[in-house]
């Protein structure tokens, strides 16, 4: 027979000495595989008036080299535009705010209009509200006495 004596239980100990570190590795980590623009360059052309824009769900660009990109993966046409904002739009309420539906359109400047048109229509065509990106430029002011 079994005798009943009492077994030391041992306390399982949890080392949390490095958890914030782990905590802060994580953050960072997630931060900088967050960002949409990967690989992208684009020298946008300057406008006066620009106002901030509330985080847009879509971004769509045109580079320099005439590449089409949606959300940072490059797509082939402005059809395949289409289809993937129409995708991503399916399940946002039609009038839900601007910022839902909004997609954030940079372009080039040396990008001709024949190839960002197209580009321009199939976002229309998909429903989305679109928001060109520039850079501010200052205005200009006449000289004093004329």
């Amino acid at each position: 027979m079994r005798s009943r004596r009492a077994r030391k239980r041992i306390p399982f100990l949890v080392p949390t000495t490095s958890m914030g570190d782990i905590a802060f590795l994580l953050i960072i980590f997630f931060i900088l595989c967050s960002t949409k623009k990967v690989g992208i360059t684009i020298n946008p052309p300057t406008s006066t008036g620009l106002e901030n824009l509330p985080k847009p769900t879509i971004y769509v660009a045109i580079d320099a080299d005439y590449r089409l990109w949606l959300d940072g993966s490059e797509v082939g046409s402005p059809g395949e535009i289409e289809s993937g904002v129409a995708i991503i739009l399916q399940n946002v309420d039609p009038n839900a705010p601007i910022d839902k539906r909004s997609v954030v359109f940079e372009c080039d400047r040396k990008v001709p209009k024949e190839i960002f048109e197209p580009v321009l229509e199939s976002l229309a065509k998909a429903g989305a509200v679109i928001a060109a990106v520039g850079t501010e430029r200052p205005v200009q002011t006449a000289p004093p006495g004329r």
